[in-house]
Parts: C-alpha cells; structure tokens; sequence
C-alpha cells in the first residue's frame, strides 16, 4: 500500500501496525504464562488495544530515528499524524487478515466467539511438530505453513517492486 499511495500510508507506522497484534498478545501471554494469540488479534483489540499501542510505538520510533542517522528514511518527509495513524492501523489490520489466511482460526470476533477451525480439515494437517518456548501447544507443520511462506515472499518482492514507476521509452 506504502509503495503504490506513498503519500497515503507512512511505512515505519504500517510496519509498526502490522507488527503491534503479536507485541500485545506477547504482553498478554508472558503475563499470563504462555504465548498464543488473544486481544490483540480480534478487531476490538485491535481497535481499543493495538491501534493506541501502534501509534505510542510509531512516536517512540519516530523519536529514537530523529537522533541516528536513519532518520530520514525511518520517519518519512512530514507526514501527517492522520496518515501515520491510519497507517498504523491499516497494518494492524493486515496482519489480522494474513493470521486469518495462514493460521486458518477466526479470532476477529474475540473474545466472543472464536472459531478454531474455519478451514477444512485438511488445512490443519501436521506433517511434523515443532516445540517452541512458552507455547502451551508444540507449532504444527502443514498446508498453512506454506500459505505463510508463499505471502511472505509475494510480500517482500511487492515491497522491493516499484509499482506504478515509469517505463523506459514513455
């Protein structure tokens, strides 16, 4: 989105936002003694948790980038509080929808109504079983692991693809 509307979307509040669902629910879950998701992935939490959250983290990393080197880049060239906000929850809420695809639970509607297997069966299938700290549960391998892959490349070649650039000969 940064990279087609520059002036609409700030990158380090996009990537902030897209980042903040799992820095709450990391709060939440060392809190609570094991990892998982939780608020910070359903769209209340998203709205009255992660989107306040986001933009206090943009202002801290705004202020941190002002005093290195990288400011320029980091911080971009005046851009409004507004646009920073909505960048920061339009990533927050890119986040949700990618979780949705490669996870395959429906946690919009938490904490009042979680729908653990939305996709059919063989979404869930565990071709092998990964124990990571903190998790309650060891992370499955499966059909949603590619799916993670995949929108991970397709994202970063979308980032470092300049769309809309002029062609050589116009």
């Amino acid at each position: 989105m940064w990279r087609r509307w520059p002036a609409r979307f700030d990158a380090l509040a996009c990537c902030i936002g897209a980042a903040v669902p799992d820095v709450v629910d990391g709060v939440i879950g060392l809190a609570r003694g094991n990892l998982g998701q939780s608020y910070g992935h359903g769209l209340a939490g998203l709205i009255a948790i992660c989107w306040p959250v986001g933009i206090a983290l943009h202002l801290l990393a705004k202020a941190v980038a002002r005093r290195t080197r990288w400011a320029s880049r980091l911080t971009g060239r005046g851009t409004r509080p507004g646009v920073e906000a909505w960048s920061v929850l339009a990533g927050a809420l890119s986040h949700l929808v990618f979780d949705f695809v490669s996870h395959g639970n429906f946690l919009w509607l938490y904490p009042w109504y979680v729908d653990e297997h939305f996709f059919p069966s063989w979404w869930y299938a565990r071709w092998l079983e990964i124990p990571l700290p903190f998790y309650r549960e060891p992370y499955p391998l499966g059909p949603h692991l590619l799916v993670w892959i995949a929108l991970s490349a397709l994202g970063i070649v979308l980032f470092f693809t300049r769309v809309g650039a002029p062609q050589a000969g116009r």
